[in-house]
């Protein structure tokens, strides 16, 4: 499952004042999301692993969901039904296995970005700060992702996203939406090990250490 996500380019929308481009975003790290707030499509910062203001124990916190629980898991079924969101990114990473080593490997759209469904909470703190968070939620693998793992985030089109985003959407409708979108990923390729240091930041992180595969 994916662990890493680049998030470099700007979405079409106002960004938060403090954003920066990050090459090699882990679980409990900053990334953006895109949510409706009010009816408008807000682009925020948020904590990616997931804090639902009732969580006592927040090393119980999860940075991803699988689409078949997430309307029976209590960690994740009143975000799902209330507070869904969008992670656009350039790409994520998976880990293949290669003998008695992982490595780490880049997918991505030929041209163009990825839209992840994910679900947002808030926690509240008692002088009445708060911080938002969020998880991404995985599939199981299909197309160029399978070749690596058995999970993958879920990615949608554009008219997916807006029924994903949509408050008059049915949660029964959603996870058949997440189940049966198509992967989107064009094409993978290994990159260098030191991405699997979290602290790895830049351009090369997203660099082909070898050869591409693609969808034929």
């Amino acid at each position: 499952m994916s662990g890493r996500l680049a998030q470099f380019n700007q979405p079409h929308t106002t960004m938060p004042d403090d954003w920066k481009p990050q090459w090699n975003i882990a679980p409990g790290k900053p990334l953006l999301i895109l949510r409706k707030t009010a009816g408008q499509l807000e682009c925020a910062s948020v904590l990616w692993n997931l804090t639902p203001g009732w969580l006592k124990d927040l090393s119980r916190a999860s940075f991803s969901a699988r689409a078949e629980y997430l309307h029976e898991k209590p960690m994740f079924r009143q975000a799902f039904a209330q507070r869904r969101c969008i992670l656009p990114v350039d790409g994520y990473f998976l880990w293949l296995q290669q003998g008695q080593r992982k490595h780490p490997w880049y997918l991505r759209r030929k041209e163009g970005g990825l839209a992840l469904a994910g679900i947002w909470e808030r926690y509240q703190l008692d002088d009445g700060q708060y911080w938002d968070s969020c998880a991404l939620i995985t599939v199981p693998a299909k197309g160029l992702a399978s070749r690596m793992s058995d999970r993958m985030p879920a990615a949608l089109n554009s008219a997916e996203q807006a029924i994903w985003l949509a408050e008059s959407t049915a949660v029964t409708a959603l996870q058949p939406l997440l189940l049966n979108a198509d992967s989107r990923i064009e094409m993978a390729y290994p990159v260098s090990t030191a991405v699997s240091n979290p602290a790895t930041q830049g351009p090369h992180c997203c660099s082909p250490a070898g050869p591409a595969q693609t969808l034929n």
